[in-house]
C-alpha cells in the first residue's frame, strides 16, 4: 500500500512537473513572438537603385542590421511610382520580417492610382525617418543657369525640353507638374522606372532637367556632371549657399521630400514598437544625423502617431493638387 501510494506521489509531481513546463513555455513563446525576428529581414524599396529612396533604405538597413546581429536585406521593387513594390509589402507576411520604405510618393499614388491595397489600414507606421530639400537640376552642357533662364529657354523651344521623372504618379511626376503650373515652363515629361534610371539620362543629356532630393544628386552635383539651379524648399543648404529657393526665384512652391518605414497590417504591435524604438536609436546617433546632413537632408523622428497623421494629411494635399494639375495615371 505504501508502495502504490508511493508511485501515484511520483506520478502526479511528474504530471504536475509537466503542467508548470509547459505553463511557463506558454508566455515565454508568446514573449518570444513579440520580439524582432532572430533571421533576415526585408526592407522593400519600390524604386530602382541609385534612388534616394534606395540611398535612405541602404543606409538605415545598414545600420539595423549592426543593432539586430543579423542582416537586413534590401529588396528593390520598382514600378508604377512606387505601387508594385508597396503592393508586395502589403501582401507580405506580417510576421516581423517584412518593411517597407515610403517617401512622399507614397501619399500621392492613391489620389490617381486604382490600388489593391489601402495606404493607410493595409500598413502599420513604424518610424519617420528625415525629410530634406529636392533641387531643380540641369545637365552640365545646358545654356540655362538659372529657374528664369530655364523657363524662358522652354519657351524658346516649345517642346524641346524633357524632364526626367521617377514614373507616372512619382513624386518627380507631381513635383514638375505643380512647378510648371506656378511657372508657366513648357516641360515635355519623360517616365523611367525610378529616379536613379531618370538621374542616368540626365548625366546623359538624354533628358535635359530633373527634380530630385539632394541626396541622390550630390555626387553627380560633386563631379560636375550637372549642376542645380534651385532648392525646390523652404530654405538655402549650407553647403549650396549660392543656390537660391525657388520661392526667392518668385515660384512659391516648397517641394520637400521624406522619407519613413511602415510594416504590413498584422505584425505584432510589440515588435512594432521595438522597431520603432531601435530606428529612433540610429536617428540620435551623431554619425548617421551628419551623414543626413551632408546631404541636405535632417533627422526628422517622430511618434508612430504623428507619423500616421502626416500620412493622412498628405493624402489629402496631394489629392488636391492632382485635381488642380490634372494629373492622370497612364
Amino acid at each position: 500500500m505504501k508502495e502504490g501510494f508511493s508511485k501515484m506521489r511520483r506520478e502526479f509531481g511528474a504530471a504536475l512537473a509537466g503542467t508548470l513546463i509547459l505553463g511557463a513555455a506558454g508566455p515565454l513563446a508568446a514573449h518570444a513572438q513579440d520580439k524582432i525576428p532572430d533571421r533576415p529581414i526585408v526592407l522593400t524599396v519600390p524604386f530602382a537603385p541609385g534612388g534616394s529612396n534606395d540611398i535612405m533604405g541602404r543606409a538605415i538597413a545598414e545600420r539595423l542590421s549592426s543593432r539586430f546581429g543579423h542582416n537586413m536585406v534590401v529588396e528593390n521593387r520598382p514600378g508604377a511610382g512606387g505601387v508594385i513594390g508597396s503592393e508586395r509589402a502589403a501582401r507580405s507576411t506580417p510576421d516581423g520580417t517584412n518593411l517597407l520604405l515610403i517617401s512622399s510618393a507614397f501619399t500621392m499614388t492613391p489620389s490617381v492610382a486604382k490600388l489593391n491595397y489601402d495606404p493607410l489600414t493595409s500598413f502599420t507606421p513604424v518610424a519617420m525617418l528625415a525629410m530634406g530639400p529636392s533641387v531643380i537640376a540641369v545637365n552640365a552642357d545646358f545654356p540655362a543657369n538659372t529657374v528664369q533662364e530655364l523657363i524662358d529657354y522652354s519657351h524658346e523651344h516649345p517642346g524641346e525640353v524633357f524632364f526626367g521623372s521617377a514614373g507616372v504618379a512619382s513624386f518627380q511626376h507631381f513635383a514638375i507638374e505643380l512647378f510648371k503650373m506656378k511657372s508657366g515652363a513648357d516641360l515635355t515629361i519623360a517616365h523611367y522606372k525610378g529616379g536613379g534610371p531618370a538621374l542616368v539620362d540626365l548625366v546623359a543629356g538624354n533628358v535635359q532637367v530633373s527634380l530630385g532630393s539632394l541626396i541622390q544628386m550630390r555626387s553627380f552635383l560633386e563631379s560636375g556632371k550637372i549642376k542645380l539651379l534651385a532648392i525646390a524648399g523652404p530654405k538655402r543648404v549650407d553647403f549650396l549657399p549660392d543656390v537660391p529657393t525657388l520661392k526667392e526665384a518668385g515660384i512659391d512652391v516648397d517641394m520637400s521630400n521624406w522619407w519613413a518605414i511602415l510594416a504590413p497590417a498584422g505584425t505584432p504591435e510589440p515588435m512594432v514598437d521595438q522597431f520603432h524604438e531601435e530606428i529612433n536609436q540610429v536617428l540620435e546617433n551623431p554619425d548617421m544625423q551628419a551623414k543626413f546632413a551632408s546631404e541636405g537632408a535632417e533627422a526628422m523622428p517622430m511618434t508612430r502617431q504623428e507619423l500616421a497623421t502626416l500620412m493622412k494629411e498628405q493624402i489629402a494635399k496631394w489629392s488636391e493638387v492632382a485635381e488642380a494639375t490634372g494629373i492622370k495615371k497612364d
